[in-house]
């Protein structure tokens, strides 16, 4: 691990004199922030999402019935576990075994009838090339073997439906799973809507051996999630256990509450001890990414750009940030090579990283001489990324420049370029520039607002690394 010790004020910055003259003042209370001196050791570090959300089946099964009449069994109790074809529910069967038995009549009916009607056709057939019956005479026994046939479809195709409508009153479970809801007892009697509504619902199942919690992330950490990145869960029923899993999937459509924009993440969790309930409240943390036994530094330690820029302003130090980015960028690199090892391809004879270091105005100045090609590669160059110091880019992993304050060997305060990694809500890992046991200053971005109080006090003060002008 690394080490954290204290400096002993805001003078540890500006001078022992400078405290000195801020006590004189009767302004020892405002300046007297207490410092940190950051040292670079070892730490795991793991950079996540976290969110809340509740646990849901992957998916229900609605066990509908489409045939009417009164619960005779109902074998299954809510919260049940049940096999695939373990029976659900009997029906009185009364009304389909009747209507059953008159299809199996009607279409006896039909038979005969049209076994008649066909040989009554023959023998008119016989009748009309003797020339003994019309031609309308024929033409009548054409048409009634015709309606003949026709009812015998009719009653087949009835008598089908009727047999399966003897399936209908036993009700078997279509998978295996848990009986999450139920709807009617024993003794109630349903509606047969098989043609309306496809059927009555009577109860809901579910298969609980693989959940999912749904969870809102708010859009500036969508970037860094994806599908099968590993989550842990924790629910309030089991707080000593962290359940595993993994982001299934993102879904397309934003929600947004008081004014947020969030996007729902299913989270999905392996369930066979059937530990998870549909509805319980759980806290997700996702993981983005995880370092384990490397250099690292407190956060307070480390700056962007911009920060680095602002606090040099605020102390009065002469030192151009810009120009220590741009050093660093270039050092030890060949031309066409990106800090990461890959290449960078040049935008108007510059590599990103080169861009990425200048100040506002050198890159408005440039961006001006752009074509409107080198503007399209710039773009689709810097798609995703941000600035130094941006969302997304500070905690994807990715090696990127920061700055950090420390003690030359003078004694005065002086900036450096490094290269950092993933981050987490305490660390960052530091992938170039600074060793094991190096101190860093960790200066607090607060004093900025204290500029007017450090300008009185500046001018009483002649100590290294800390002047009146730069």
């Amino acid at each position: 691990m690394f080490a954290t010790r204290k400096a002993p004020t805001l003078a540890h910055v500006v001078g022992s004199t400078l405290l000195l003259a801020a006590c004189a003042t009767g302004e020892a209370t405002e300046a007297g922030q207490v410092l940190q001196i950051q040292t670079v050791g070892r730490a795991s570090i793991i950079s996540s999402v976290e969110a809340t959300g509740t646990i849901e089946p992957i998916r229900i099964i609605e066990v509908k019935s489409q045939a009417g009449g009164e619960v005779l069994s109902l074998p299954v109790e809510l919260g049940d576990k049940v096999e695939r074809g373990t029976l659900l529910v009997r029906i009185d069967p009364r009304d389909v075994n009747n209507a059953f038995a008159q299809a199996e009549a009607d279409l006896e009916v039909a038979q005969a009838r049209f076994g008649v009607a066909e040989r009554q056709l023959g023998r008119i057939q016989e009748l009309r090339d003797a020339d003994i019956v019309t031609t309308d005479e024929l033409e009548a026994a054409i048409l009634e073997s015709a309606n003949a046939k026709a009812a015998l479809v009719r009653a087949t195709t009835n008598l089908e439906l009727a047999e399966d409508k003897l399936n209908d009153v036993t009700l078997r479970a279509p998978i295996t799973g848990t009986i999450v809801e139920r709807t009617l007892e024993e003794g109630q009697v349903v509606t047969g809507t098989r043609d309306l509504t496809g059927g009555t619902v009577l109860m809901r199942m579910a298969d609980l051996t693989e959940v999912q919690v749904r969870t809102l992330v708010d859009e500036t950490d969508i970037g860094r999630l994806k599908a099968g990145l590993p989550a842990e869960i924790k629910v309030e029923a089991y707080p000593d256990r962290t359940f595993r899993g993994s982001v299934l999937k993102i879904e397309p459509q934003a929600v947004v509450e008081q004014n947020v924009t969030m996007f729902a993440v299913l989270t999905r969790i392996a369930n066979e001890e059937d530990l998870l309930r549909p509805g319980m409240n759980s806290d997700v943390v996702v993981v983005i990414g995880r370092q384990d036994n490397v250099l690292a530094l407190a956060n307070s330690g480390i700056k962007v750009q911009q920060e680095a820029s602002q606090l040099v302003n605020a102390l009065g130090l002469n030192i151009d940030v810009n120009e220590i980015a741009r050093t660093a960028s270039t050092a030890g690199r060949e031309p066409t090579e990106s800090a990461g090892g890959e290449e960078e391809a040049l935008i108007n004879g510059r590599r990103p990283s080169e861009i990425q270091s200048m100040s506002d105005s050198e890159r408005r100045e440039w961006f001006q001489g752009l074509s409107a090609a080198e503007r399209q590669q710039m773009t689709q160059q810097f798609r995703g990324g941000g600035g130094a110091g941006g969302q997304q880019q500070a905690n994807s992993g990715q090696p990127r420049q920061a700055f950090v304050f420390y003690y030359d060997a003078t004694g005065a305060l002086a900036v450096k370029a490094i290269m950092i990694g993933l981050s987490d809500f305490d660390n960052t890992q530091v992938v170039s520039g600074l060793e094991e046991g190096d101190e860093v200053v960790a200066i607090p971005f607060s004093i900025i607002q204290q500029q007017e109080f450090l300008n009185r006090i500046r001018g009483r003060s002649s100590l290294p690394g800390v002047g009146g002008g730069r």
